[in-house]
């Protein structure tokens, strides 16, 4: 997982602070900075007891005055299958006010390996953004969460990644995703919920949105798609 994230954040030109022991990727015109750490199975238990050393750690590389405030950290949890997942035992570490701004991507290695075999060679942040678009890849998140091949790990990506946006350029002629995704809001109210709720923030408003309101969100998504079937 550790690299595919690094290519995500790579494919956004951010910018890499290079250490042996974890990665920083830094967003300079947001002073916005990412420190990427990989914990597994029960191990993510010690990320927070291991935060401060950690912090001291990256602050001293990444010497900036506005690294306090504006450090994310976005924690890989590979679990060996999705039901050894304790919710609530994340969302008490993701909710630590100390030193990070703390995100859990959890998944298995099978959701990953299926993942990597839909983007193929392709821009992975493309590859990403193209497919959380396809009606597919929604139903088979919404009607089998957290048991289906990797549709469900694409949105768990694109919620902790915030920078992942619609409407980047496709090449060899074809319309704009952004064009494609608006002929598509005009006949699907769940579209433009997605659009509207998600989509279309910004990076800060994101950052801002608590686990619980996004959740709501969520909820709002699949009671107006069932509302219209």
């Amino acid at each position: 997982m550790i690299d595919l994230i690094n290519r995500i954040f790579q494919a956004a030109e951010l910018e890499e602070k290079t250490n042996p022991d974890f990665k920083i990727y830094v967003l300079k015109e947001q002073k916005n900075y990412w420190v990427i750490v990989q914990y597994d199975g029960d191990n993510i238990n010690n990320v927070l007891n291991d935060q401060i050393e950690l912090f001291v750690k990256t602050k001293e590389l990444v010497q900036e005055s506005t690294f306090d405030k504006n450090v994310n950290l976005l924690v890989l949890n590979k679990v060996p299958k999705l039901e050894d997942v304790k919710f609530d035992s994340l969302l008490d570490i993701e909710e630590n006010p100390y030193h990070f701004k703390k995100s859990i991507l959890y998944y298995t290695d099978e959701e990953l390996k299926n993942l990597n075999v839909a983007i193929g060679q392709s821009n992975v942040l493309t590859a990403i953004e193209t497919l959380i678009l396809k009606d597919e890849i929604f139903e088979q998140h919404k009607t089998n969460f957290d048991a289906n091949s990797f549709e469900s790990l694409i949105y768990r990506i694109a919620i902790k990644i915030p920078f992942i946006k619609i409407g980047i350029s496709q090449t060899n002629n074809l319309k704009s995703l952004e064009e494609i995704n608006k002929r598509s809001v005009e006949n699907n109210p769940l579209d433009e919920i997605l659009e509207q709720d998600f989509f279309m923030l910004d990076e800060e408003d994101f950052s801002a949105m608590t686990n619980e309101t996004i959740l709501e969100k969520l909820k709002t998504i699949l009671a107006n798609e069932d509302q219209q079937n």
